[in-house]
């Protein structure tokens, strides 16, 4: 693992299960609770119900947490309320959240990358990127192959489907955020909890 070059940032990658549980992404706990990642500012793309917005929040992290879903930023909302954490919520697609570039020591998406289109890969990547201070990470959990809809670039826009999200392995997922500015620091499946994970990195 280690240090990320100077200039450079870092990606970490795991399995994790997006969606409606209470408790945060397996993942991003391992990496606060072994040391990798230390609480400071984060930016959240795809935050759905808030679990991990407000797990962050009670680590002393600044969070700003972005979803596209009224509902689910609702319910962010009232959740990191009740739970009282700061969570800062935008209403909007990531290409549209309001941010100040190079001001985040972590950017963390929970199953968004996944949901997008072959064509906004690289904006996402840019994004990501400009999001992030010299140094900093970013977490990635998505589908692997097998929890994927299979679907391969070509049959996206013949279907006009991204089939309920696109599986990656982990040769292309090396290949798209193992480049700089960018350097991979962690690639694992994630550990089962509660029966669930098996099938996203």
């Amino acid at each position: 693992m280690g240090s990320p070059p100077e200039g450079s940032r870092s990606r970490a990658s795991s399995v994790s299960q997006p969606g409606y549980v209470e408790w945060p992404d397996e993942n991003l706990a391992g990496w606060f609770d072994g040391g990798l990642l230390a609480p400071g500012r984060v930016l959240e793309l795809g935050c759905g119900h808030g679990r991990n917005a407000i797990y962050l929040a009670s680590l002393g992290c600044s969070v700003d947490a972005v979803d596209f879903s009224a509902r689910a930023i609702g319910w962010a909302r009232e959740r990191a309320t009740s739970a009282g954490a700061p969570v800062d919520s935008q209403c909007c697609s990531v290409f549209d959240a309001a941010f100040t570039a190079g001001s985040y020591d972590l950017v963390y998406d929970s199953g968004r990358f996944h949901h997008l289109p072959p064509h906004r890969r690289k904006d996402y990547a840019e994004l990501v990127g400009s999001a992030l201070k010299p140094g900093g990470s970013y977490g990635l959990l998505c589908f692997r192959p097998e929890g994927g809809s299979g679907y391969t670039d070509q049959q996206v826009y013949e279907r006009a489907s991204l089939g309920g999200g696109l599986g990656y392995s982990e040769d292309r997922l090396r290949a798209l955020w193992d480049t700089a500015p960018f350097s991979l620091r962690v690639l694992r499946q994630m550990k089962k909890v509660n029966g669930q994970g098996a099938l996203l990195w």
